[in-house]
């Protein structure tokens, strides 16, 4: 965290931080609560996901208020000015990782209330499908889990199959739900450089911006409470496993 500090010494990162410290550290002793009154290490289940969406809902929309708002103290102090603009999509032919369960759940709530719900989770069966194929393939011929992992999302970048929240314009159709991993990825450089040729070259400078120690392993401790769930932490691949769900959802 000192390390954060020394790099980003304004106020308004010092109180964005805070707000996002602290939200987090009231939702994780919330989980804690209700996990030890149920006599469990995970307070999130089966038997009371229906109950807490109303809540997870909740905390989910603040903690991406509580986001948006650090990356407003964080940005400004790039070395150089954001390139990503609107109906540029070019990031959202990536495979989105590290979604969190509760991200997941926000999104699948809203998602199932649309007319195209059906079509929505074809298309992340396709994306689904077409990404564990590559992974499959990677991993025959590389043997490690982690080596096979980063080649296939490259390899999955360079299909070049679009987001299936994408709109024919590039913008995003779920902008205000959209997870974290979808709003931490930024490029200094012009997005005609955000393409699989020109990725990783000189060309392309595009970053993750990440949030310090404390915070990710309060996030961290909130998903260990869905881990009765048993989402992957894969965008389309969570969506798809959260809906075998939908009659305790509904």
């Amino acid at each position: 965290m000192e390390t954060y500090r020394d790099y980003f010494p304004t106020k308004a990162y010092k109180v964005s931080a805070m707000k996002l410290s602290n939200l987090l550290r009231v939702e994780r002793d919330r989980l804690d609560v209700l996990a030890n009154s149920l006599g469990r290490k995970s307070a999130i289940g089966l038997d009371n996901l229906r109950q807490e969406l109303p809540r997870i809902v909740d905390f989910c929309k603040k903690y991406h208020e509580a986001y948006a708002e650090y990356l407003r103290a964080v940005i400004p102090q790039q070395p150089r000015p954001i390139q990503c603009r609107a109906s540029c999509g070019n990031c959202c032919h990536h495979y989105p990782m590290s979604v969190e369960p509760f991200e997941l759940i926000y999104l699948y709530s809203s998602l199932r209330e649309r007319e195209d719900f059906i079509s929505v989770m074809e298309a992340c069966q396709i994306r689904s499908s077409l990404f564990e194929g590559l992974y499959e393939k990677r991993f025959a011929e590389l043997g490690s889990e982690d080596e096979a992992e980063d080649k296939a999302l490259h390899d999955y970048f360079g299909v070049w199959k679009p987001c299936p929240f994408s709109d024919a314009a590039g913008d995003c159709g779920i902008y205000p739900l959209r997870p974290v991993s979808c709003r931490m990825y930024f490029s200094e450089t012009d997005p005609k450089y955000c393409t699989p040729e020109a990725l990783l070259t000189d060309k392309n400078d595009s970053y993750v911006v990440y949030m310090p120690d404390n915070i990710e392993e309060a996030i961290y401790g909130i998903s260990e409470h869905y881990e009765a769930l048993n989402l992957p932490e894969s965008y389309f691949g969570g969506l798809l496993s959260l809906n075998q769900y939908e009659g305790i959802l509904s």
